[in-house]
């Protein structure tokens, strides 16, 4: 991937400000994105694999964000008839976002995610450069929305699949990580109160006032799907991922104090947070 296209995608897609931005910025840059990727695509521009990858998850993920089931579908098939023909294991590629994921199932598009994500789990082999983006994939697997229908036995085979990667992983370095990840997304799943998630936050406090590191990659860059989290990171998305589980699982009490604990030790404001245990 060359600079001057990762330059460019960081102008369209509001990198950094998109929370900041009102919706009529949003929407243009999704279409300007989709458009850029689709010119860089038709006219022969990327070479590598990785980078045709990038083009077509870009896609995809700016049709999510304007909820257009049918149009992300269509560019998906042609995503994933591409990552068939590779023989460098992307096929977890099309499978690695939850937002993504929820879109299609909106449109109808289920099980066709499903199947991509099925055919990833059993036709992939686990390597040090895809572990990262298979957690990626296992935990869009795992999410669920109160307005969606996700087939039980959807999740059951994400939560089995889910498992046995945590068991490939148990000795590698962001283990508790996975892990801790891992119990938020069954929580909410499986409507699961019982666990001590505030035992497993324990592990990142001292991680929340390190100095952190950002990737030169961009978004749905392989590269950047397959990095290295910072310790700070994994403290950040860990603690976060768990206080929402609480509050997913009607546990606003376990979730406040977790919070504001987790805050007190260097977790900064989440304005979603914020808003969901009535914090202004």
């Amino acid at each position: 991937m060359t600079e001057e296209i990762r330059e460019k995608f960081r102008q369209l897609k509001l990198c950094g400000e998109r929370n900041k931005r009102n919706f009529t910025d949003k929407e243009a840059s999704d279409i300007a994105v989709i458009d850029y990727m689709m010119w860089l695509l038709d006219n022969g521009n990327l070479f590598d694999p990785k980078d045709i990858c990038f083009a077509f998850w870009n896609i995809s993920d700016s049709y999510a964000m304007l909820r257009k089931s049918n149009e992300l579908y269509k560019n998906h098939k042609r995503f994933a008839d591409f990552v068939s023909d590779t023989k460098d294991g992307y096929k977890f590629f099309p499978v690695c976002d939850t937002t993504q994921r929820f879109t299609l199932i909106l449109g109808g598009y289920g099980d066709f995610w499903h199947g991509l994500y099925r055919d990833a789990v059993e036709n992939t082999t686990m390597t040090s450069e895809n572990y990262r983006i298979a957690y990626e994939a296992h935990r869009a697997a795992m999410g669920v929305h109160k307005r969606l229908s996700i087939p039980f036995e959807h999740l059951q085979y994400a939560n089995e699949s889910f498992l046995s990667f945590l068991f490939k992983c148990r000795e590698r370095e962001e283990y508790d990580f996975f892990k801790l990840i891992y119990d938020s997304c069954y929580m909410k799943a499986f409507e699961d109160t019982d666990r001590d998630i505030e035992k497993s936050c324990m592990t990142f406090y001292k991680y929340l006032a390190v100095d952190d590191y950002k990737t030169p990659y961009v978004l749905g860059e392989w590269e950047n799907l397959n990095h290295k989290r910072s310790a700070k990171n994994q403290a950040v998305v860990g603690i976060t991922s768990a206080v929402n589980a609480l509050i997913d699982t009607g546990e606003s009490k376990r979730a406040s104090e977790l919070y504001d604990f987790a805050k007190q030790q260097g977790l900064p404001e989440n304005a979603y947070i914020n808003n969901r245990i009535g914090i202004m």
